[in-house]
């Protein structure tokens, strides 16, 4: 450990004189004109149970301040127990999961449970071996303590989480039934305890807001148009 910081301190003390990064303003983007949404992690957003090695003492996967109940970004690490977003966009795949006694694993991702059970006869896999469920994926857009928007990240509800999903996609239906476009409401999402016949859960929680201010507004369309005007491009 001694040496590890010992190479730490000389490192910053090599790297010394840097400019404020209100000097280099003007250079950024340079040499990252070719890099897309497409060429970026968007992070996703998981809903941490007691199961979950994050919460787990010990675990190497264990993350510092990480409890059961908690939202956390899976590529910053960072922990919430409830956050502001806007929903940008809504798709649904059918995943293929090997039952967990025999070793577990996704499959593969479908767009049809059809499609999903005619892949596992071509590739000689027993339906008794296998979970088939549907994977509901929202894409968000973050917002920070301000407001203003933060990242991008992807929100999958599969499980118990789909009744959630729907109740969601119901409330922005309402929403475009009166002219308010899917990404132009503020919500919150938040977590909350709930049961069934397999024990003591943590499920999401989703309430709206606000509809979005013009700026904000502005923004989410803005970053709805980047990451998906590629693709519309490309189709």
């Amino acid at each position: 450990m001694a040496n590890n910081t010992n190479v730490a301190v000389k490192a910053e003390d090599k790297f010394t004189g840097v400019a404020t990064i209100e000097e280099r303003g003007d250079y950024v983007g340079r040499g990252s004109e070719n890099v897309t949404t497409d060429d970026l992690a968007i992070p996703r957003l998981k809903l941490l149970q007691m199961i979950n090695p994050e919460v787990e003492p010990g675990n190497p996967k264990q993350v510092e301040g990480a409890q059961a109940g908690m939202i956390m970004n899976s590529v910053t690490e960072e922990l919430y127990t409830s956050l502001f977003l806007i929903n940008l966009s809504f798709t649904k795949k059918i995943v293929v999961w090997r039952k967990r006694k025999l070793g577990g694993g996704m499959v593969g991702s479908y767009d049809t449970e059809q499609e999903a059970l005619d892949a596992l006869e071509e590739q000689g896999l027993a339906v008794k071996d296998h979970d088939i469920s549907e994977n509901p994926t929202h894409l968000v857009l973050l917002l920070d303590d301000e407001g203003n928007p933060k990242s991008v990240a992807l929100l999958d509800m599969p499980g118990v989480k789909v009744k959630k999903s729907r109740i969601w996609n119901t409330l922005i239906n309402d929403e475009e039934k009166q002219g308010n476009p899917r990404f132009g409401c503020v919500w919150q999402l938040g977590v909350v305890s709930e049961s069934n016949s397999s024990g003591n859960f943590f499920n999401y929680d989703v309430s709206l807001v606000a509809h979005a201010p013009d700026e904000l507004y502005d923004q989410a369309v803005e970053m709805y148009s980047a990451l998906f005007s590629s693709k519309t491009e490309a189709a």
